[in-house]
Formats: C-alpha cells, sequence, structure tokens
C-alpha cells in the first residue's frame, strides 16, 4: 500500500468517524427535542431571594398561627364563661320555674274563688238586693248593707286585677326564661363555630408552615452544595455566580459553525470559547465557565439548541470526538 493509498484511508476513516458524530449529533437532538430536559438553572442571588422570602413567609405564618392559637384561646374562654353563666342561670330558671309554678297554683285558687263569687252573685242579683234593702230595719242597716255590698264588689274587682296582673307576670317570667336560654346557647354556638374556623385555619397553616420549612431547608442545601462547588473549582480572576446543569455538545469550529458559514449568531468568528445556547435559557452575551473547557461566551444559536443544551466550539474534529455528549454544569460569571 502506497503512501497516497494510506493518506486516502484516513481520510475515508475521518469523514467516517465525522458522519457517525454528525448522525449521532442529529439523533441526540431528535431525542433531545422529543423528550425535553427539565430547565434547571441555578444563581446565588436567586436562591439567596428565595430563601429570603421563604424566611418572611415563615414568619409571617408563625405569627398567624400564634394570632390564631390566641383567638381559640379566647373563645374557649368565652365558652367556659358562658357554660358558667348558662348554669347558673339554670339554677335561676329553676327559681323561677317554682314561682311561675306557684302563681299558677294562686291563679287557679283565685280563678275558683272568682268563679264561686260570680255563682253566688247570679243567685243573688239586684232583686235580691233590694229585698234586703227594704227589709232592712232602719236606715242604718240599709248603709250597713250597701257598705258591704260594694266592698264585696271592690275585692271581686280586685281579685280579677290581680288574677290579670298574675298572668301577665307568669306570662312574663316564662317568655324571659326561654328567651335568656335561646340567646346563650346562640351565643355559644356561634363561638364554637368561630372556634371550629381558627382550629381548622391554624391546622392548615401549620401544614403550609412545614412545607415552606421544608423547601426553605431545600434552597438553603441547594446553595450550599453550588457554591461549595464553586468553591472547589473557583478559577483566578473569576468570580462565579450561578450554575446551570445542562446536556453539552461539541461543534467544529472549521467546520462552519451551526450556521454553516463560520460566524456565530452574534456576528463573532466561531472558535473555542464560543457556544451556542438557547437564549432563553442563557442569554446571548452572558459569559461563562466551564470546567475542563474554560471560559466562555453564549454568541452562537441553532434550530437544534433548545432548552438546557449547549454546544461548545472546538478548533479540531479530535477535539470534538474526545468530549463526544456529556452532562455538565455550566457557570455564570459575574460582570
Amino acid at each position: 500500500m502506497g503512501v497516497k493509498d494510506v493518506k486516502f484511508n484516513r481520510l475515508l476513516e475521518i469523514r467516517k468517524k465525522a458522519s457517525l458524530f454528525f448522525m449521532s449529533f442529529i439523533l441526540l437532538s431528535f431525542f433531545q427535542i422529543v423528550f425535553p430536559a427539565k430547565l434547571h438553572a441555578i444563581t446565588l442571588k436567586e436562591l439567596g431571594q428565595r430563601i429570603s422570602e421563604l424566611s418572611q413567609q415563615e414568619q409571617k405564618l408563625i405569627e398567624e398561627i400564634i394570632a390564631s392559637e390566641a383567638l381559640v384561646e379566647n373563645k374557649r374562654n368565652q365558652i367556659e364563661s358562658l357554660n358558667s353563666e348558662l348554669a347558673q342561670f339554670e339554677d335561676e330558671l329553676s327559681g323561677l320555674y317554682q314561682r311561675s309554678n306557684e302563681l299558677k297554683k294562686s291563679i287557679e285558687e283565685k280563678r275558683k274563688l272568682l268563679e264561686e263569687k260570680v255563682v253566688f252573685s247570679y243567685k243573688y242579683q239586684n232583686n235580691n238586693i233590694a229585698k234586703i234593702v227594704i227589709s232592712a230595719r232602719d236606715i242604718n242597716e240599709v248603709v250597713n248593707t250597701l257598705y258591704l255590698f260594694r266592698n264585696v264588689m271592690k275585692r271581686e274587682a280586685e281579685l280579677i286585677e290581680s288574677l290579670r296582673l298574675e298572668e301577665e307576670e307568669y306570662g312574663r317570667i316564662l317568655r324571659k326564661s326561654e328567651e335568656k336560654k335561646r340567646e346563650i346557647e346562640q351565643v355559644k354556638n356561634k363561638i364554637q363555630q368561630e372556634e371550629q374556623k381558627l382550629v381548622e385555619s391554624i391546622k392548615k397553616n401549620k401544614s403550609l408552615l412545614d412545607r415552606v420549612k421544608n423547601e426553605r431547608q431545600e434552597v438553603q442545601s441547594l446553595l450550599n452544595e453550588v457554591k461549595k462547588r464553586i468553591a472547589q473549582i473557583q478559577p483566578p480572576g473569576l468570580t462565579l455566580v450561578g450554575e446551570w446543569e445542562m446536556i453539552a455538545t461539541a461543534y467544529y469550529s472549521a467546520g462552519g459553525g451551526l450556521n454553516g458559514d463560520g460566524i456565530a449568531a452574534t456576528g463573532l468568528r466561531v472558535k473555542k470559547g464560543i457556544v451556542a445556547v438557547d437564549p432563553r435559557v442563557i442569554p446571548l452575551g452572558t459569559k461563562l465557565y466551564i470546567p475542563g473547557y474554560g471560559e466562555a461566551l453564549a454568541a452562537d444559536t441553532g434550530g437544534w439548541i433548545k432548552g438546557n443544551r449547549i454546544d461548545l466550539a472546538f478548533d479540531t474534529l479530535e477535539e470534538c470526538f474526545r468530549f463526544g455528549r456529556r452532562r455538565i454544569r455550566v457557570y455564570l460569571v459575574e460582570d
């Protein structure tokens, strides 16, 4: 085999590898679009702000729970006071019922007496009274008879009035007793309903508080992990302030770039250090640092670069082959 044949075979091998690489690239990009990975972008500032927000929510929930628990305690004290008032009123009500029974008995007795007097008056009508007056021996007996009759009529009138007043008092006592009892029960039921709502609110807020605490702890842990990773790779002269977890592939700078003409989307010439990104995730012009790759600039885009995808430009095909496709962390460089 001659030198030309060796060179020819070498060229075929390179073309074959390049074809396989780009076929793999196309297939992987296809699956990435059909089954996109979850976007995951983190900055120290955003994490710090989220922790601050969660801490404020946590403090607010704690204050609401404390206030609600104080209100529940107040409601329970009110219910206890109402129970005492109700018990005391039941004792008073017992006395009122006793008094009402006495009044009822008195009313019955007076009604009976009144019935007897009505019967008496019916038997001894005006004619009988006239006979009594006529049969009197003298004027003094007439006066005395009329006086006695007047007193009898007066006592009957007083008895009727007394009966009326006692019946009114009896009805008033019963109405007042029942109204007071209903009023206490209504107030008690209302307070119990308010207490139940407060208890449910406390339960809900405590559940929410647990979730907020857990989320704050998770965000704090994530922030600590990001800071730890940044500290481990911290390059000299750069300040890293954020992190993206991405799927990275390589593209050949001399192959025309993703746009096919060697010029990136921002107008810069494609070379190592230029990376293609989805501008919705990493804005163009963003300075980046990629462990094992170095400083980079988000300056290119591509139809296959969507979501948490990134393409790193390399100056040789060998570097592209070596890099292949991998999951990496990309760090945001503070301007």
